[in-house]
């Protein structure tokens, strides 16, 4: 696992840029920010369009390349990649290794479709290279919640990245930095790892931009455990009241965060306080 500065001066302003009212902040809670970048698996085909390969037809299965992570507020991205070497054997147990100890530490990850893809292909590196489950953390996976809450008309992240005003993905050059990662170059795998690091930086732009929309978010005040009056989202004590939050049956006192701009109530309904006497409910279905 290494740490060097991978982007240009330009690359890195850009996406830097967004972090003006954040770089000072530090998360309480252990946040990790990461992306992983696989190998395509090989298989014979007929042709270009609409095919239904089957099993028989692979000739090798995907493996991971590179990985990039970084812990949220932090100006250091960590990150592996496999060796010449081992990416022409395809073993990629050593960064699978590297990457379940950061995992391990988290309590918290964030991924763009990491619900259906970083997450379930780590774990299934794991499972090869006889890892056991990380503890236990929770996730949040921005593409999900951008689909649900807004309406833009890409959820990719690049897209997402350029339309919100953070800056976006490296270029790869095509599928040509994925032959060369596969056949062991050296500048390929560099490459693709600079690719991997500029994700990790334009994710962790895209997740702050979105955070006081992703509902529900992991309540990271329960994570630091000092049982304070802490924004859910954020963790920050800076909060203000903002009128109400009434159910179909309680009503709660409401405030937003000052420092990340999320809404959240109280545990605690304020409804014995009034005199609902009267009050009618409507009728189940």
């Amino acid at each position: 696992m290494e740490y060097r500065p991978r982007l240009t001066e330009d690359e890195y302003n850009l996406i830097q840029n967004h972090r003006s009212d954040t770089k000072k902040q530090v998360s309480l809670a252990k946040i990790l920010v990461f992306d992983i970048e696989t190998a395509p698996i090989k298989a014979y085909v007929w042709s270009m369009w609409k095919q239904n390969i089957g099993t028989h037809q692979f000739i090798e299965d995907w493996f991971m390349l590179t990985w990039s992570a970084k812990w949220l507020f932090s100006d250091e991205v960590l990150s592996d990649k496999l060796t010449p070497d081992e990416a022409l054997m395809e073993d990629d147990k050593r960064i699978t290794k590297s990457i379940w100890n950061l995992i391990d530490e988290a309590d918290l990850v964030i991924a763009h479709n990491g619900n259906k893809f970083d997450i379930p292909k780590l774990n299934t590196r794991f499972l090869i290279h006889g890892l056991n489950n990380p503890r236990p953390y929770q996730a949040i996976d921005t593409l999900a919640h951008a689909r649900r809450h807004l309406r833009v008309t890409s959820n990719r992240l690049d897209y997402l990245g350029e339309y919100l005003g953070l800056g976006r993905k490296k270029d790869t050059g095509g599928f040509k930095l994925w032959a060369g990662c596969m056949n062991g170059d050296q500048e390929s795998l560099t490459n693709m790892q600079l690719y991997c690091d500029q994700d990790v930086l334009l994710l962790e732009a895209v997740y702050l931009k979105l955070r006081p929309f992703i509902k529900p978010h992991p309540n990271v005040g329960l994570l630091i455990g000092d049982n304070l009056e802490r924004c859910p989202t954020c963790a920050s004590v800076d909060l203000e009241p903002y009128g109400e939050y009434v159910t179909y049956t309680n009503i709660y006192e409401a405030c937003r965060c000052k420092s990340c701009g999320a809404t959240s109530r109280s545990r605690k309904s304020i409804t014995p306080k009034r005199d609902f006497s009267n009050l009618k409910t409507s009728l189940p279905k």
